[in-house]
């Protein structure tokens, strides 16, 4: 299955779940039927706009900040060839983000460096407390 086929599989499994029809969702998505249908088949990528990707996450039914979601903007960022939005957006909030990314890109740490950096990030106590929307 393709990342297009993958998302839209998505789509339509977690609609379903939530007694969604295909109608209003694509309303509530500001789609037409037609290209929401496409999309649900694999025929359409999913756009790269966040607020377009979030009002697709809410009209399926997907809590804001639920795993859920975040799986949803993983998969959609793989279908459209990006970073997740969410990720994007603390990107462009934090101005370490970028020297670290590029530091972790430059140093090419190997996997086994990375989920023992992210092991350190998770058991470390959050000293700031700062919001991040």
């Amino acid at each position: 299955m393709n990342d297009c086929a993958t998302f839209g599989s998505f789509v339509k499994k977690t609609r379903l779940a939530n007694g969604i029809t295909a109608r209003n969702a694509s309303q509530n998505a500001g789609m037409l039927p037609s290209n929401f249908s496409k999309l649900e088949h694999g025929a359409f990528a999913p756009s790269r706009e966040p607020a377009k990707q979030r009002q697709l996450a809410a009209s399926i039914g997907l809590m804001p900040e639920s795993h859920e979601e975040n799986e949803f903007f993983d998969l959609a960022a793989k279908a459209a060839k990006s970073i997740p939005v969410d990720i994007a957006d603390i990107i462009s909030k934090e101005d370490a983000m970028p020297l670290l990314l590029r530091t972790i890109g430059n140093k090419r740490l190997t996997k086994a460096d990375i989920e023992r950096l992210i092991e350190i990030v998770r058991e470390t106590p959050n000293v700031s407390k700062k919001p991040h929307k």
